[in-house]
């Protein structure tokens, strides 16, 4: 499939260019590439990062020392496209293995997200995977959000598009981009529309359901609504740790929800609420966001009701330091340049658009997930759909999610194919 996607790819690129004759240059370059030496940019600005890794190795201490039941949490929400349930595999997989956790139990626990007030139907599902190493003193919980059902009944008003009546009036090459632009592009508009809310509902409840309880708090298959104000467990939210990891859409949602959430349980009174909202007050939470889309899904938006204040917020000598919403959230911002749907942050973005409350702190990671060619007297071309959906198989990015850069732990690929720029705060 990949190697039918770089023909299809190269051959448009000669047909918009005319050059029929160079054919057989653009076949053999294709055939070569394979052979040349690896020189994908690799290019991280930000404050040094210790990665997951390094929560797994307080965990373990702790659990040694005292018996603690500290879990590593991590939530993965995907971006454009339909999905079905077990999307995320080969991420986990080559995640878990890069942490060195080679146990799994057997069976996965299920979750149907439900809201009733909100949506009249199921809100997708989360499902949970547990994963542990072989002296099982690290555990580690993977959920898998899957939303897109809540927006796959919009997009049967175009599917007409795809039916034979207007495909065979097509090309091969481009009935197969309309179809990926039918079945991907309108998730963003209807997000922005009239499924906003029962997405972020979806992802609220997932988050909810993160801080209720360990593996063995959970059924095998649940099918109902969770209840944060009434199950709250402000100690289990302590003790734990909790990253997540999103993909192209998926950044602008998790954005969204965080925000959503802690605001609304620094409206609650209830005693529970006032312990949860002030533990999350000293959470630091690490997103890692592959194919970032967050200046896009800017546009056209109201901006955030604070910003530009992060250090009266999140300075331990500001004047509002007791009224933020989280401890910190570390973005990691993952982008291909040869992709055409994820962009950079600015050096400014987080003051100019992200709410101060929130304590964002940014680090861009630049980095060529698929691999140029040459085409002859055309310069070089990236594959750009394996350039947005390539990172899960790339093993630097994985590295950097697991051990991070800019200490002595990091992965000896990060360390010899990545080049790092650090940045400072005020």
């Amino acid at each position: 499939m990949r190697a039918f996607r770089l023909t299809a790819l190269t051959a448009l690129l000669v047909a918009l260019a005319g050059c029929a004759g160079i054919a057989k240059g653009v076949t053999e370059a294709i055939l070569e590439s394979g052979e040349d030496k690896d020189e994908r940019l690799c290019h991280v600005e930000g404050p040094a990062s210790p990665g997951l890794e390094a929560l797994l190795r307080e965990q373990e201490k702790e659990r040694a020392e005292g018996g603690s039941t500290r879990t590593m949490k991590i939530l993965m929400v995907h971006g454009i496209g339909r999905h079905l349930p077990g999307y995320s595999a080969r991420l986990r997989e080559h995640l878990m293995r890069e942490l060195k956790l080679d146990v799994r139990e057997e069976r996965y626990r299920e979750i149907i997200l439900r809201q009733p007030e909100i949506w009249d139907g199921p809100l997708g599902s989360l499902r949970i995977t547990r994963h542990l190493n072989k002296a099982r003193t690290r555990e580690l919980l993977f959920y898998e959000l899957t939303w897109s059902e809540i927006v796959e009944p919009e997009k049967r008003a175009i599917e007409f598009d795809n039916s034979g009546e207007y495909a065979f009036r097509r090309t091969g090459l481009n009935q197969t981009m309309k179809e990926f632009f039918n079945s991907h592009i309108p998730d963003p508009l209807i997000y922005l529309g009239n499924a906003r809310t029962p997405i972020l509902v979806s992802v609220q409840q997932s988050t909810c359901w993160m801080t209720l309880g360990d593996w063995a708090d959970y059924d095998d298959y649940t099918d109902g609504v969770c209840d944060l104000e009434a199950r709250s467990r402000p100690e289990q939210v302590r003790s734990d740790d909790y990253a997540f990891v999103t993909h192209s859409l998926g950044s602008r949602i998790i954005i969204d929800n965080l925000q959503r959430v802690v605001e609304w349980i620094g409206t609650q009174d209830s005693s529970a609420m006032v312990e949860l909202k002030n533990t999350f007050r000293e959470k630091e939470l690490p997103i890692f966001m592959l194919a970032n889309q967050l200046p896009l899904l800017e546009l056209g938006r109201d901006p955030a009701v604070v910003r530009g204040r992060v250090e009266d917020y999140c300075r331990s000598d500001g004047d509002l330091y007791d009224q933020r919403l989280l401890g910190r959230i570390s973005i990691h911002a993952f982008s291909d340049p040869n992709d055409i749907l994820s962009y950079a942050l600015p050096p400014k973005f987080a003051d100019a658009y992200l709410d101060s409350r929130l304590c964002p702190k940014i680090a861009n990671i630049s980095i060529n997930v698929a691999k140029p060619i040459s085409l002859f007297g055309l310069g070089k071309v990236a594959n750009p759909a394996e350039a947005h959906v390539g990172y899960d198989n790339d093993e630097r990015v994985i590295a950097l999610i697991a051990h991070g850069i800019g200490h002595e732990k990091q992965a000896s690929i990060v360390e010899e194919r990545c080049t790092w720029l650090e940045t400072t705060e005020k």
